[in-house]
Order: structure tokens, then C-alpha cells, then sequence
């Protein structure tokens, strides 16, 4: 059966479409997977705010890359009963979670970024890396969404 007769031992031809087409596919796979792990990330634009959940990213490693978060109510109640909202000015976590789904429920924070001249924009705030990764200067919100946005980025994204 090693004279080549045999059907399964011939070599499969494709046609090139076939090949472009399998091609494709794999390479949207692979980008829905990556975006898939990047999904249920959260940002989150101050110390006194929730975070909020990915719901999109676009051009990632590029000059106009792009995540679109919304806060979620699920975000909000684990804000207020964990403390990343101010809670002491509440009398309680329910009263927390009412004012705060009043304020940001469904509110889109936009985070955009140059991933070749390591700019950021996250929400109203502008950014040059490297960053101080602190609450006062907005750093330590920044660092995670210009690695989350920029992961090919060559050079420092924060200061020690």
C-alpha cells in the first residue's frame, strides 16, 4: 500500500481560496480569543469612583487604540460594599449603591491611547508615559490601561 494507490496516503491539494479562507478564519479566532480575555477587565478613572467593566476594544498596539468601559451595577454594589467608593460620606452600603447607580449606571468612560508615542486619554485626563503610579496624578489608573491597550509598548510605563 506504499506504491502511492492509496487514497489516504495521496497528498490533499486545496485551492488557494480554500487556504486564504482557512487562514482568515484562524486569524479571527485567535483575535476573538485575545479580545475575549480582555473582556471583564475593569478601568477605572479615580479613587473615589467604581471601576468599570470592558465592554469593547478597538486597535490595539496602534496610534488610536481604544476601550469603551461601562459601570455596571454589579460594579457598583462590589464598590460600595469593598470601599473603592467614599463610604464614609454614606450612612450605609445601600445608600452608597443607590446615590452611585444614580450618578454613573450605564455611563461610558473612554480610554484612548497612542501606543507609539505612549499617550493616554482616560476620561478627561491626559497622560505621557512613564507615569507615577499614584491616586493624586491618576497614574495608577492610567499604567493598567495603557498595558491593557498598548502591550507592545517598548518603553516605561511607570515610574518606580
Amino acid at each position: 500500500m506504499l506504491d502511492g494507490s492509496s487514497k489516504c496516503l495521496q497528498p490533499r491539494r486545496r485551492s488557494l481560496a480554500t487556504t486564504i479562507t482557512a487562514v482568515k478564519f484562524s486569524v479571527t479566532a485567535v483575535s476573538l480569543l485575545a479580545f475575549g480575555t480582555a473582556m471583564g477587565a475593569e478601568l477605572q478613572r479615580s479613587c473615589i469612583e467604581p471601576p468599570a467593566t470592558v465592554t469593547d476594544m478597538k486597535g490595539i498596539n496602534t496610534k488610536h487604540a481604544r476601550a469603551t468601559a461601562k459601570f455596571t451595577e454589579p460594579d457598583i454594589v462590589k464598590a460600595c460594599h469593598e470601599g473603592y467608593v467614599a463610604q464614609g460620606s454614606y450612612p450605609s452600603p445601600e445608600a452608597c449603591i443607590s446615590q452611585t447607580k444614580n450618578q454613573l449606571l450605564g455611563e461610558p468612560l473612554i480610554v484612548e491611547a497612542n501606543c507609539i508615542s505612549g499617550t493616554l486619554r482616560l476620561g478627561t485626563m491626559s497622560f505621557k508615559m512613564p507615569v507615577d503610579t499614584n491616586c493624586v496624578s491618576g497614574g495608577i489608573f492610567a499604567a493598567p490601561a495603557f498595558k491593557m491597550l498598548c502591550p507592545k509598548y517598548r518603553g516605561k510605563v511607570e515610574n518606580q
